[in-house]
């Protein structure tokens, strides 16, 4: 082995540092447990530390950092124990490369985050208005199209940037990525601030990318810099950083990333806005950036370098699961974590494993899955057998494995679906299909459980995300559906948005879908297919799968995936990373733009009706109650167009009758009038949930 792992990975910061910092946490605790912090200022403290309520009250999520992913063996026993002792028994992986303890209660806390920092391991700045997990390639430094390992940068960042007490004080999160290569695995061009490695007249350098991201709004990445040498890195960071802090909305989180600042002044001007802090980070004289070396191998003779052959499970697990490095002979062995769950009984083992074979480090994957790296050929047949025994060695094929989901309503006190319950029952069908899944390449299936996007959907080839409907007077889960997303640099590009279907039906529109991808005329591109006649298949597609039948016909439509009782937003409450209510809100208008396109003139109206009366506290029981409320809190006061009295007022007369869908006699313009006013009024709102007059559309 060359090199120490512990010294590649390790962070600098000192146990004795990180236990101070749980100091000044306790206390805080202890006063909230007192009732002499409210639960408000409780949130403000603990979130930047990385410590989310779920949504069963009274538990809690540890999120601990993991600069480009990599955990060391000590680090990932300590994090199996902590789950064990304190959570529910099961590390999870993000899709920022972190590992995440569920399930704390409130007294666990501080014992967990001790523990954890006995380890070296940190939840700081885990969440909320900070620097969030800086990201790289799981791959960097073994991948064949690399231009060179970036994830020493990743690291080097990361601890520049949190030695500044700014970097937990922002107006909003701030993302980061390094990618090896312009494949963009790492997804640079839909961050904050991306890196992708560039090799120029022999200088090692990045191009550099600003203002991207996914969720409310999602942007594509703009060009900050074509090259600049490698060193400059830590240096550029700081500035983009200083330039989010000073200008950033501090005032209406849904307009506070840094996407939004870009789009608000151009880039013209946050680009002087950018100079002029670059120019002063320089004159402070930074410390050079220190890259220490990463764990490598010693080159394997040419005798050592055939891969053995073994039993059909061992050839399975061969063919899913192995790829070749860089450097020949070595292997990277990819550990399918289904969910991207990894039982904390199992962490023992895998550590064990890690001592001995490959680099000494685990690496967390943006697929929510883990790669152990330079395991030599001679090596495979016992890293199977040890993986087996642990029940990690699934041959997976790539669908399976990039099989991506949030957390959803599960634990997430934003999910409006069962996100993880939809990707069983996507695992299960795409398993029992006559597909060849191993046909179907690196295809990436991303779902997320609102329209946030903690599972990534706007970038997925398929991208679901978690939406509700009412039919027969009774909430669906519903996921609207983006095809053709995409990462690798010059060609990243965000799903385009084909329909809405129940989440019963998705399972079986998939498998249909890819059915006939495969059935095309080039079966060995999904974009391809997607770009010439795909959407138009997919919209049929959802046309035979759209609506669900009545209650009394098939109740389990009216029961998501994984759940036992009917589907409902009970539980649902304000997001601890962004602003929830407005989530709600758009789950409403996209429902209301949807119904208008589809002809739905009823449903369109009690959608955007619907909509904002949240704003007031109000939660009506009955469809015609939503649409009186509308007319006293909204028309009556003028904050929409007092035209609209009439339409809404036909709504509230066809809600009391049986068919109100057939009974109302609203014209198409009326209703789009009513949405678009909705809209308006919604995009002028503050982040008080306050209207300040905005023009007519």
């Amino acid at each position: 082995m060359k090199n120490d792992p512990t010294a590649a990975w390790a962070m600098k910061i000192s146990k004795e540092d990180l236990l101070a910092g749980l100091e000044s946490l306790e206390r805080t605790i202890e006063r909230f447990k007192a009732g002499a912090v409210s639960e408000t200022e409780f949130r403000a403290i603990r979130v930047p530390q990385g410590i989310y309520e779920q949504r069963e009250s009274g538990t809690y999520m540890l999120r601990v950092r993991n600069a480009a992913g990599g955990v060391l063996p000590a680090q990932l026993r300590r994090l199996g124990e902590v789950s064990s002792r304190w959570g529910n028994g099961l590390l999870h992986v993000t899709t920022r490369q972190e590992f995440q303890v569920h399930r704390v209660p409130l007294d666990s806390i501080l014992p967990a985050l001790r523990s954890l920092a006995e380890a070296g391991l940190s939840t700081l700045g885990g969440g909320g208005n900070t620097v969030r997990n800086i990201t790289a390639c799981f791959d960097s430094g073994v991948c064949a199209t690399e231009v060179f390992d970036v994830a020493p940068y990743a690291i080097a960042t990361t601890e520049r940037l949190l030695a500044d007490p700014l970097s937990l004080q922002l107006p909003r999160k701030y993302k980061i990525a390094f990618a090896a290569c312009e494949r963009d695995c790492s997804g640079a061009t839909v961050h904050d601030a991306g890196f992708i490695a560039r090799r120029k007249n022999g200088v090692e350098g990045f191009a550099v990318y600003i203002g991207g991201g996914m969720g409310g709004k999602s942007r594509l990445s703009s060009l900050l810099h074509e090259f600049v040498p490698a060193a400059e890195a830590l240096d550029i960071a700081e500035a983009i950083k200083r330039v989010f802090d000073k200008n950033g909305d501090r005032k209406n989180k849904h307009l506070a990333r840094l996407r939004f600042l870009v789009e608000r002044i151009g880039l013209d001007a946050f680009r002087a806005l950018y100079e002029k802090e670059l120019a002063e980070v320089r004159a402070s004289n930074p410390s050079p950036v220190e890259l220490r070396p990463f764990p490598t191998r010693e080159p394997l003779p040419k005798s050592d370098q055939d891969v053995p052959v073994g039993p059909p499970a061992f050839m399975r697990w061969l063919k899913n699961n192995v790829s070749p490095q860089k450097q020949a002979g070595f292997f990277l062995v990819h550990v399918p974590l289904e969910l991207g769950d990894l039982p904390a009984a199992a962490t023992a083992g895998l550590a064990e494993i890690l001592a001995v074979h490959g680099d000494g480090v685990l690496y967390a994957t943006q697929s929510q899955n883990a790669v152990i790296r330079w395991i030599a050929a001679s090596e495979l047949a016992a890293i199977f057998d040890k993986l087996d025994a642990l029940g990690l060695a699934a041959p997976e094929p790539p669908v399976l494995r990039n099989l991506v989901s949030c957390a959803g309503a599960s634990t997430c006190r934003l999910g409006i679906c069962l996100s993880r319950g939809l990707a069983g029952a996507v695992r299960q069908e795409l398993r029992s299909s006559d597909e060849d899944l191993e046909s179907l390449g690196d295809l990436t299936l991303h779902i997320s459980g609102c329209p946030n996007s903690c599972g990534r959907h706007p970038i997925g080839n398929i991208g679901l995300s978690g939406a509700a409907r009412r039919v027969d007077g009774r909430p669906v889960p519903y996921y609207s559906i983006q095809l053709g997303g995409r990462l690798a640099e010059g060609k990243t590009r965000f799903g385009a948005n084909v329909g809405a279907l129940p989440a019963r039906n998705i399972p079986a529109f998939i498998s249909e879908l890819l059915a006939a991808w495969q059935a095309s005329g080039n079966p060995s591109d999904f974009h391809q297919f997607i770009d010439k006649d795909g959407k138009d298949i997919a919209k049929t597609l959802i046309a035979r799968h759209q609506q669900a039948p009545f209650f009394k016909q098939h109740r389990e439509f009216f029961v998501d995936w994984s759940a036992n009782a009917p589907f409902s937003l009970a539980g649902r409450g304000t997001a601890e990373c962004s602003a929830g209510t407005f989530d709600l809100i758009e789950v409403d208008l996209v429902n209301a733009r949807e119904s208008l396109e589809a002809g739905r003139l009823y449903a369109a109206s009690l959608s955007a009706c619907h909509a904002l009366l949240v704003t007031k506290g109000l939660q009506p029981a009955q469809e015609c109650q939503t649409f009186e409320l509308f007319l006293k809190h909204f028309v009556a006061e003028s904050l929409v167009d007092p035209v609209l009295a009439g339409v809404v007022s036909e709504g509230a007369r066809s809600a009391a009758v049986r068919n109100p869908d057939k009974a109302f006699t609203g014209t198409a313009a009326e209703v789009a009038t009513l949405v678009a006013n909705v809209r308006v009024l919604y995009e002028g709102m503050d982040a008080s949930l306050r209207f300040k007059p905005a023009a007519r559309p």
